[in-house]
Order: structure tokens, then sequence, then C-alpha cells
């Protein structure tokens, strides 16, 4: 069991720390919201009624001990970015900050080595990638470039194995899973024969992947 401090119990930061703690980890809360606080308490192992942005709470709730702490103060920048600093200078391990523009993120990268997160715009770029091929079901971007999507099998794929498709060297792509409502194939090899209700796990470049969704979607 890992211990983790979520600062800011909203949506995004109360969901985080709910995941948290129903996975067995200990999880301390954070927030100048009481609502917040009160709605956080079923499921942090410790909730405060605080502002984050004094570094005196957040060295008295022994941030340093945690694996990770998670700040997500909403459209509160300054907030976010201050407690990002002190929990760098307190010597939190990882930090996950929750940005709130481009600019936040580019600054929340340079006062601290953080994972800065949009969740609204990489939800809607999953959102825009799902509308733009149907034939995707889910959108996963890995990092600058690369993605991993989950495609329905195309008909033209039904009845032919991974060797005859070859999907690697036509595509630039590689299947890494494939699943149905009976089974799931991890790493499927070349003998693999597609069925119609199978979803392809696939990986690769966005516009590697983007050229085969529109060719066989």
């Amino acid at each position: 069991m890992s211990r983790y401090t979520v600062i800011g119990l909203g949506k995004f930061g109360g969901h985080v720390a709910r995941r948290l703690y129903e996975r067995g980890h200990e999880v301390v809360g954070i927030d100048s919201d009481e609502r917040h606080v009160e709605d956080a308490r079923a499921h942090c192992t410790q909730v405060l009624l605080a502002d984050a942005t004094d570094v005196d709470v957040l060295r008295s709730a022994t941030v340093s001990d945690s694996e990770a702490a998670v700040v997500s103060l909403g459209e509160r920048m300054d907030a976010s970015i201050l407690t990002t600093l002190y929990l760098r200078e307190l010597g939190v391990k990882r930090i996950v900050a929750k940005a709130v523009s481009p600019d936040h993120g580019k600054i929340l990268g340079l006062i601290a080595p953080a994972h800065v997160v949009h969740p609204e715009i990489e939800t809607a770029e999953r959102v825009v990638k799902a509308l733009a091929a149907p034939s995707i079901i889910e959108y996963f971007p890995l990092g600058i470039d690369f993605s991993l999507v989950e495609l329905l099998a195309p008909a033209q794929f039904h009845g032919k194995s991974l060797g005859q498709l070859e999907i690697r060297q036509r595509h630039h792509v590689l299947v890494v899973a494939v699943k149905n409502a009976s089974r799931l194939e991890l790493v499927p090899g070349g003998s693999y024969v597609v069925q119609s209700d199978d979803v392809l796990v696939v990986i690769g470049k966005d516009d590697d992947l983007e050229r085969l969704t529109h060719r066989v979607g």
C-alpha cells in the first residue's frame, strides 16, 4: 500500500482520490473548500480543511512521505503554481499537476519537473479522434506523436490472419492485442485470424494511425 496526497478535491482531484482509495492506497486529501472536504471523507484516509499554498500546512501533512502528490486546484493558477513549487522543495518524489491552459502547463513544467495533465484538452482530443474515425472505440495519447487506439476490426480484415494482412509492414503500426466479448489475446501472432467482433488494440505514430483508420474505416 502506497501513500498519496491529493490537493484540490473538486471533480478531477476528488475522482483521483476516490480511485486511489478504492485500490487500497492511503490517501491524504487537502482542500480549502469545506464542501469538497466533506464529500471526500468517505474515500480518503485523512482529509484536511486547509490552504495548500501555506507551506507549513504541507509540511505538517508530511507530504514528503507520499509516493506522489496530485495538484488539482481548478482555475487557481497562482495557487497551483505555488503549491507545486512547495511540494518540490519538500522533496515529494512525483508530482502530477492539472493545468487549465497551455501557458499554465509550461509554467508548471518550468518550476518543477512535474507531470502536467490537461484533462479538458485531452478529453476533447479523444472525442475528436473518435468522431473523425467512427471505427475508433478509444484513443489514448502516449506522448509526442505516438498513440494507442482500440479499433473495430474492419470488414476487409475478417477471416484473414494477421500474417496475411501484414499490418505492420503495410501500415507501420503494431497490433499489441485483440479482444472480443469472450477473450483477450495479448501480442497475437501472425496466425491469428481476425473475427467479425474483434477489437484491435494498435500502437503507432499518430500519422500512421490516422492513415490506417481512414483506409479501413
